[in-house]
């Protein structure tokens, strides 16, 4: 290659990386990995361990932007290179039966931040602290709707729609009337959710005052804060034309959330309204299969969805969010939650962790499932902190040796009574995960299996380091313990994985082909760099060597 051709390369990659800070698109996000925060929840200025927090009570409890700032150590040592916060807008004041608008999704003002999670500046900190480590800012947004506090009084009659910014009238809100049926779509579109505590103004997203003021804010607020991609809150409830119409009028990726178990449904929203949604479908199959051992329908989801998504790979996956409950609470054993943390980080999809699953957090329900994660004393030895670490590594390190990682597909391999095969990657170094929905006080037993390896490759466990060798007839027996999941890839490409005792040096799938694996322009990361980061270091050093 020459020196121009790569300078070439070089200089167009740095641009990308650099401009991704305001025009982030879907194929920019998916080599990424989401840590989902709620900033009243996550950390504290004051940088307190003990500061009390009653989520029954849902108060607020004191989390800001600039107690993120301090605490992007824990999420990087995880390897998370994206982190996600709660809605940033002014929020309604005042105090119901069940709480404050601690969360962010109760929106008064869109023109003002919310002052208990701090300051203009501070946000600004936010991002810049965030995108100088090579990370992503995410911004959860409520475009749906407004909110009042009536305390019981019939919302038809008791809203002051004065009130509202910059939506200061009723002519922006669609008619009171509350939703019957959840599953028809023009009840949730027009109709109120909320409660008549909090009832939520539904705004009339089908006018053009409404969508040029939302798509004009967002883009305001992206451009200020070098926001890199947007959740849309309840998604499902905004009319689906203006959901297309803002999710090409601002400027960004983003995904919406679609609380739908059907396949169909999401590939309608998918190929006709906005790239990206949460993947419910697979978290219920993920619930079903580890809590309640239905394997099959978990399987035949991963094939579903792989024949009828247009794309898998744009999908937020995630196991637990601020409205589910913990997978801890349908569960102490940590067998369960591995291998559901196995299979959210390696599924096709862009990998999103609620805060405080890397902690096993337990609360069953909204509000106990909003823990303050300062309580957990920020836990690095924590197992599955651990566990979230070592899986970004070997995404990352499987995605920069492979040929469009982040393209291919998750394949089923294997269904049996109680455990799950699946493959993702280019032949010869794909990613093979098997699952148990045993517990962890199941005895040890062997596995025989048919894998995609060819005969005679040694692969490694990279949660225990431990190597196995295909047999001759491509059938790996696999030791099962405790209902523990395992991870395999070729023992031949682990270097440069930071894994079991292999440098994280840059290699190349070259290098490691022909058995050399240094290099005098070799340079070292930590596991929250990315993909990216990695691919820029190498180019750059091969640019450097040339000069």
């Amino acid at each position: 290659m020459s020196r121009s051709t790569l300078g070439r390369l070089v200089g167009l990659l740095i641009t990308g990386l650099i401009s991704s800070a305001s025009a982030a698109r879907t194929v920019d996000w998916k080599p990424r990995s989401i840590y989902q925060t709620m900033t009243d929840r996550f950390a504290r200025t004051d940088g307190s361990l003990t500061a009390p927090c009653n989520t029954t009570a849902g108060f607020y409890c004191g989390g800001t932007w600039r107690g993120t700032i301090d605490r992007l150590d824990y999420i990087q040592g995880m390897g998370f290179d994206a982190v996600m916060i709660s809605p940033i807008i002014e929020n309604i004041h005042g105090q119901v039966s069940y709480g404050e608008a601690y969360h962010g999704y109760w929106p008064l003002n869109f023109n003002t931040l919310n002052s208990h999670f701090g300051t203009h500046q501070d946000l600004l900190d936010l991002s810049a602290a965030l995108h100088s480590r090579g990370m992503y800012f995410m911004m959860d947004t409520v475009i749906n709707n407004m909110a009042y506090i009536t305390n019981g009084s019939n919302p038809a009659t008791h809203i002051d729609y004065s009130v509202f910014t910059p939506f200061n009238n009723a002519d922006y809100f669609h008619p009171y009337c509350k939703i019957k049926n959840w599953e028809n779509m023009t009840d949730a579109q027009r109709c109120q959710t909320g409660d008549l505590d909090v009832p939520l103004p539904d705004l009339f997203t089908e006018h053009a005052d409404v969508q040029q003021l939302l798509i004009a804010w967002a883009n305001n607020a992206i451009k200020t804060y070098s926001i890199d991609g947007l959740r849309i809150d309840a998604a499902k409830h905004v009319n689906t034309g203006f959901l297309q119409n803002f999710s090409n009028g601002v400027d960004t990726f983003m995904t919406g959330e679609v609380l739908e178990g059907a396949v169909s449904i999401m590939e309608d929203y998918q190929s006709n309204y906005i790239d990206s949604l949460p993947n419910y479908p697979i978290y219920f199959e993920i619930i079903d299969a580890f809590t309640q051992g239905n394997t099959s329908q978990l399987a035949k989801a991963v094939e579903n969805m792989r024949i009828t998504m247009p794309d898998v790979n744009a999908m937020a996956t995630f196991s637990e969010n601020h409205d589910k409950p913990r997978i801890g609470s349908y569960s102490d054993d940590i067998a369960m939650a591995k291998n559901v943390l196995v299979f959210t980080m390696l599924f096709d999809g862009i990998p999103m962790i609620y805060q405080g699953q890397e902690q096993h957090l337990k609360g069953n329900s909204v509000p106990v499932n909003r823990e303050a994660i300062w309580l957990t004393k920020y836990d690095t030895n924590a197992v599955l902190y651990q566990l979230i670490a070592k899986l970004n590594r070997i995404r990352n390190h499987a995605a920069l040796l492979g040929t469009n990682y982040f393209e291919d597909s998750t394949h089923t391999i294997y269904q049996g009574a109680s455990e799950l095969g699946f493959t993702k990657g280019v032949q010869g170094r794909q990613v093979v995960m098997v699952l148990s929905t045993q517990p962890s006080t199941s005895g040890a037993y062997n596995l025989d299996m048919a894998v995609t390896y060819n005969a005679g490759t040694v692969i490694m466990d990279v949660l225990n380091c431990k190597n196995y060798t295909v047999d001759n007839q491509g059938l790996l027996r696999v030791d099962m313990n405790k209902g523990e999941p395992r991870v395999f890839f070729p023992t031949q490409y682990m270097e440069g994985s930071g894994l079991c005792g292999y440098s994280e040096t840059n290699v190349t799938l070259a290098m490691l082909e022909t058995g050399s694996s240094s290099t005098s322009a070799g340079m070292q990361f930590t596991s929250g760099t990315g993909v990216a980061a990695l691919l820029l270091a190498v180019m750059t050093s091969m640019f450097v060597m040339l000069v």
